[in-house]
C-alpha cells in the first residue's frame, strides 16, 4: 500500500447521508428520530457551500427515507448547483411496504403521527440477481425523484441483517452477483446504456463479529470481469481502530479502484461518540481510542482530524466518506479536513511504537 499524504480539499469529502433520515426500526438501521427535511436542505446547503459535491446514500438507510431526504435537498438546490452534485446509492438491500407494495411512495404521505410507524414497518429483502439491480435504481430513483444517480454500488452481499455466513438459511449472495444472471453484469449494462456513469461496491472491510468480510470485498474484485469496479466505498476497516480491511485497500490498489474511505470515525468513538462498528464500544477499544486522542493532543491536534489523516493516507484513496448529520456538522467536519493537512509522520511512528499501529502498516 502506497502512502501519499496530502491536504484534502472539500472536494474530497463525500457526504454520507444516512444520518439525514430515521432510523428504519428494529429490523432496519435502528430507531433514530427523524431529525426532518427542514435539516436535511439546511445540512445539504452547508456542504454544498463547503465545497462538497459528492453525496452517498442507500435504501437500507432509514428504510428508504435517506433518499427521500437526500433527494429533496438536492432538489431545493438551484438548476446550476444540481447540475455539480454527484448522487451515488446502492443496491441489493430493497424494502417494500408491509402490504407486499414497493416502497417508492413519501414515508411522509400519512399524517405525522403515523409517518414513523408506516416507515418502520417496511420490509426488508435482498436481491443480488440482475432484476435487482434495475428494479432496486428504479425504486430509488423515485424515492429520490431524481432522473438519474452517478453511482450505483453493490451493497453488503454475504454481510447484511438477512443473509451472514452461519445464517441456517444462508445464500451465497456474492455467487449471485457474479453469475451469468448476477448483479455485477447488471451493474455493467447500466454503466455501457449510460443509464449511470460508475459502477461501485459498498462493503464493510472490517472484522467483528456482527459485521464485516473482507474477504468477500477481494473475492468481488478477483471474480468480476477486469474493469468492473470503478470505485469501491469500504466501511470500517481502515480506521484508527482497525485495519482489518488492509488486504482490500492494497487490492484496490493493485487493480487501480479508486476506494472511498467511510467509518473514518469508527461509528463515532473517534469523534466523541460511544459507539464503535455501530454497538456500544468494548472497554478495549474505548482506552485504545484514549490512548490515540493523548497522542493526538500531544502533537497539537485533535482526535478526528488525527482520524481524517490517516484514513486519506494510502494514495488509492481518493475520497473520504464521513456521515453528517446537521449543517454544525458540516462545518466542524470540515475544519477538521483543514486540519488534518497539518498531521505529520511523526503521529504515525509514535503510533507505531506505542503498539496503536502494527508495524506492517505502510
Amino acid at each position: 500500500l502506497s502512502p501519499c499524504p496530502r491536504e484534502l480539499q472539500p472536494a474530497h469529502v463525500v457526504l454520507g447521508a444516512i444520518w439525514l433520515a430515521p432510523g428504519g426500526g428494529e429490523r432496519g438501521d435502528g430507531m433514530r428520530p427523524d431529525p426532518g427535511q427542514s435539516n436535511a436542505d439546511a445540512t445539504v446547503r452547508q456542504a454544498f457551500e463547503c465545497g462538497v459535491r459528492e453525496f452517498d446514500t442507500a435504501p437500507w438507510y432509514g428504510a428508504g427515507a435517506s433518499e427521500e431526504r437526500l433527494g429533496r435537498a438536492i432538489a431545493a438546490l438551484s438548476e446550476g448547483e444540481r447540475a455539480l452534485v454527484r448522487v451515488g446509492t446502492k443496491a441489493g438491500r430493497m424494502y417494500t411496504e408491509a402490504d407486499g407494495s414497493a416502497a417508492t411512495c413519501s414515508f411522509e404521505a400519512v399524517d405525522d403521527a403515523d409517518a414513523l410507524t408506516v416507515l418502520r414497518a417496511r420490509l426488508c429483502y435482498n436481491d443480488y440477481a440482475a432484476r435487482g439491480a434495475r428494479l432496486s435504481l428504479a425504486h430509488s430513483l423515485t424515492r429520490m425523484g431524481a432522473a438519474s444517480v452517478h453511482t450505483l454500488r453493490i451493497h453488503d452481499p454475504n454481510d447484511n441483517s438477512c443473509n451472514r455466513a452461519g445464517d441456517a438459511h444462508f445464500v451465497d449472495e456474492v455467487g449471485t452477483a457474479l453469475g451469468a444472471d448476477g448483479m455485477i453484469a447488471a451493474l455493467r449494462a447500466l454503466r455501457d446504456e449510460g443509464v449511470i456513469e460508475h459502477v461501485g461496491l459498498g462493503m464493510n472491510c472490517n472484522r467483528e463479529a456482527h459485521q464485516g468480510v473482507p474477504e468477500e470485498v477481494i473475492r468481488l474484485i478477483d471474480c468480476a470481469p477486469d474493469h468492473t469496479f470503478d470505485s469501491a466505498l469500504l466501511a470500517g476497516g481502515w480506521n484508527l481502530l482497525s485495519q482489518e480491511g488492509l488486504a482490500c485497500l492494497q487490492r484496490c490498489e493493485r487493480a487501480r479502484i479508486e476506494v472511498h474511505v467511510a467509518g473514518v470515525f469508527a461509528s463515532g468513538l473517534l469523534a466523541g461518540g460511544s459507539e464503535y462498528a455501530y454497538r456500544e464500544a468494548p472497554r478495549g477499544v474505548v482506552e485504545r481510542a484514549a490512548q490515540w486522542t493523548a497522542l493526538a493532543r500531544k502533537h497539537g491536534h485533535s482526535l478526528p482530524a488525527v482520524a481524517i489523516a490517516f484514513a486519506a493516507l494510502p494514495a488509492c484513496v481518493t475520497r473520504v466518506v464521513v456521515g453528517m448529520a446537521s449543517a454544525a456538522q458540516v462545518v466542524q467536519t470540515m475544519a477538521w479536513v483543514a486540519e488534518s493537512a497539518l498531521v505529520s509522520a511523526k503521529v504515525w511512528q509514535e503510533a507505531k511504537s506505542m503498539g496503536l499501529l502494527e508495524l506492517h502498516i505502510p
